[in-house]
């Protein structure tokens, strides 16, 4: 949807007068604060007058890729590190023999976990560049260039080979593809019979975002197409790909979410943060704290989908 193009996050927030731990203080304890000092008519007169904000900084630059390793973990972009990784693969069934297929594979932690940990060889993928010139980066200080090499990811030429994976995983990526139903074709006829595929993504519990969720969306620096999880459903079920799990995690999401921000403000209470790192943490915080408010109005959901793929896909 056109009007969900990303704007850049934190801008108000940033200007309050608040300092950065205030604000994430106030964020994990849930609370508001103030809106800071009343602006003079001369000065609002001013501030109208104002030049435009800059554009957004580059959605993934060093400092957010920095940052968000300080949330969620060493190598991970996304909440959920390994212990959580290794649970959500659980279901396949892996051994060093397998390959599995990983859409949204971000900083590769969740790739160097599986390869690591189970000696699977993990072929991911994600959207941003620079994510996958960083993943390769740490695959390759890792040792595991081989097992968890991470690739460029364009829903428009994604070509896979067919009947080819064990597994697939994909992870909060759906929401920035506009034509879900094509890509989901795709990665399902790239799975062997009898094989499985994990979906943890975000979803909209209604046609029609409401305004929470419009906040949300608009908070992320790149284009999105929300949807409901029910065409996503439809597609696999049409491709004879059985219903193990329909959970919505919500709430563990939501919270562990929350538990990531609290270890981090506490973290920097008492340390000097850089500027980069300052912008990063304003702009992040404000993405979640949007992204909690439509958790809590129950406008936007985390769900974990598991189908087994009875047949071939003809």
């Amino acid at each position: 949807m056109a009007d969900t193009m990303a704007k850049p996050a934190g801008g108000d927030s940033a200007r309050s007068g608040h300092s950065l731990r205030d604000r994430l203080h106030a964020w994990w304890e849930g609370y508001e604060l103030s809106q800071g000092p009343s602006v003079s008519a001369a000065g609002a007169k001013s501030a109208a007058g104002a030049a435009p904000a800059p554009p957004p900084v580059p959605e993934w630059n060093s400092a957010r890729q920095e940052l968000v390793q300080m949330l969620w973990g060493k190598g991970f972009s996304i909440p959920g590190e390994a212990d959580y990784i290794l649970n959500l693969v659980k279901p396949f069934g892996l051994t060093k023999e397998n390959t599995m297929l990983e859409i949204g594979a971000g900083l590769g932690g969740g790739a160097r976990t599986v390869a690591g940990k189970i000696g699977t060889y993990v072929e991911g993928f994600d959207l941003n560049a620079d994510l996958v010139k960083r993943a390769n980066e740490l695959s390759m200080m890792s040792g595991l260039e081989k097992k968890a090499a991470i690739k460029p990811f364009d829903p428009e030429t994604l070509d896979l080979r067919a009947n080819y994976y064990d597994a697939a995983l994909l992870r909060e990526t759906l929401t920035a593809i506009d034509d879900k139903a094509t890509v989901i074709e795709k990665i399902l006829a790239a799975l062997k019979p009898r094989t499985s595929i994990v979906i943890a993504d975000f979803f909209l519990p209604e046609n029609k975002p409401g305004q929470a969720a419009l906040a949300a969306l608009r908070s992320e620096n790149r284009e999105v197409f929300p949807g409901t999880v029910d065409p996503v459903i439809a597609t696999m079920e049409s491709l004879d790909f059985e219903l193990r799990v329909d959970v919505d995690e919500t709430l563990s999401y939501a919270e562990e979410v929350r538990r990531a921000w609290a270890s981090v403000a506490k973290r920097i209470a008492d340390k000097p943060v850089s500027d980069d790192i300052s912008d990063a943490l304003m702009r992040e915080t404000e993405l979640w704290r949007l992204r909690n408010d439509a958790f809590e109005a129950g406008e936007l959901q985390m769900r974990r989908i598991v189908r087994f793929k009875k047949s071939k896909v003809s």
